[in-house]
């Protein structure tokens, strides 16, 4: 197998479909099928299970699939690094975003940033927070952006934080009785069922922070959403409540403002992590991030 192979086998995990794989990939269906194959072989056991209509991991292939992306991510660095000692006038930066970041805020910062440095260059990858830190811990990402939670936090350690943005909490739902209210608390949602993401990005274990600080049972429902346009639109469509970031929420329909017993505002808050290292190597973009986030985040508009 090559990496070719291994793109082959991460593309059809994540589009569920040999046909779209081999349309993200530029290929023919045929040469993505075979690809899989061959990675199949040398493994020794099936990565994916085929029915007439759907394609999905099989449980090897999802105990695999993790360590081929550190593969094709060691490519990626290795090409990267290439590129900085054969070019170091120019700087390529490679910063790890969480899902759960406003898209906003991660494209005004970029922006400013190579607008001040048009000769440096910045690498954006989009990952659950497990694999970003193992990006970061093996040097294959300089910087993370990810949401301030305090058990992933400790697990990086004393690398370097820097405080990107908040913004405010919202529950999507359908009880009319709960829209009309202009906040809630977790204690007013007690009665409710939630439909959650998986754990992967953080935001259930946001959720279940408010709701144990409260004292307040979560009632989850069995069920998880995929992304955060399906978790909106199952509250909206009454199949549970959701908390979601006020900028993830999707459709028309109305959100209300989540408080805690204080009164205060349950927010999110993101920060930037770096090794020391990354922080010496590319000063100039941790600087801009340390100057330019604060006035930033206000430009979003991100709630009260």
């Amino acid at each position: 197998m090559n990496v070719s192979h291994l793109k082959f086998v991460v593309e059809t995990a994540e589009a569920r479909s040999f046909s779209q794989a081999a349309e993200r990939c530029h290929v023919t269906q045929s040469t993505l099928s075979h690809g899989v194959a061959v990675v199949e072989k040398e493994l020794g056991a099936k990565l994916f299970e085929r029915t007439t209509r759907t394609v999905k991991l099989s449980p090897f292939g999802d105990a695999m699939i993790p360590l081929i992306k550190i593969i094709l991510s060691a490519e990626s660095n290795l090409i990267l690094q290439a590129r900085n000692y054969l070019n170091p006038e120019k700087a390529i930066v490679k910063v790890g975003i969480s899902p759960l970041l406003d898209p906003g805020f991660t494209s005004m910062l970029t922006q400013s940033f190579k607008e001040k440095n048009p000769n440096d260059e910045i690498v954006l990858t989009e990952e659950n927070l497990t694999q970003l830190q193992k990006m970061l811990l093996s040097n294959s990402l300089d910087f993370i952006f990810v949401p301030l939670i305090a058990d992933f936090t400790s697990e990086i350690g004393k690398m370097q934080s820097v405080f990107l943005y908040e913004e405010p909490l919202v529950l999507i739902t359908k009880d009319s009785t709960l829209l009309a209210s202009e906040t809630v608390t977790a204690k007013t949602l007690e009665k409710q069922t939630f439909v959650m993401v998986p754990d992967a990005c953080g935001l259930a274990r946001v959720t279940r922070d408010i709701f144990k600080k409260a004292k307040v049972p979560l009632n989850e429902y069995e069920g998880k959403a995929f992304s955060y346009s399906a978790l909106s639109d199952w509250a909206q469509n009454g199949i549970g409540s959701a908390v979601l970031p006020k900028s993830k929420v999707t459709g028309t329909g109305k959100s209300v403002v989540l408080k805690d017993a204080e009164n205060r505002v349950e927010r999110i808050r993101f920060v930037a992590i770096c090794s020391s290292s990354s922080c010496l190597r590319f000063k100039a973009f941790a600087e801009h991030i340390r100057n330019t986030s604060g006035c930033l985040s206000k430009g979003l508009a991100l709630g009260p």
